[in-house]
């Protein structure tokens, strides 16, 4: 498997308030970069079950906000099974 995408979180665009930085690859070579506040991609599990992974700036809650964390990463599954 190759991958395509690769996201981080840049601390010095923070103030911009997109400083999720979502890098496209094309056989390892960028090919464009962008900063957002969301990013988001919707997959299926083994079971064809939707999955949504999602990375945002200003979502973090309870511990994490209180740690510090400003960006969190979530994972949805909706599986009926």
């Amino acid at each position: 498997m190759k991958y395509t995408q690769e996201i981080h979180y840049c601390k010095a665009d923070k103030k911009t308030g997109k400083p999720v930085v979502v890098t496209k690859k094309v056989n390892g070579v960028t090919t464009g970069v962008k900063n957002v506040k969301k990013w988001e991609m919707d997959l299926f599990d083994e079971n064809g079950y939707p999955v949504k992974v999602e990375v945002e700036f200003g979502n973090s809650t309870g511990k994490a906000k209180n740690s510090g964390a400003t960006t969190v990463l979530r994972v949805s599954e909706n599986s009926w099974g």
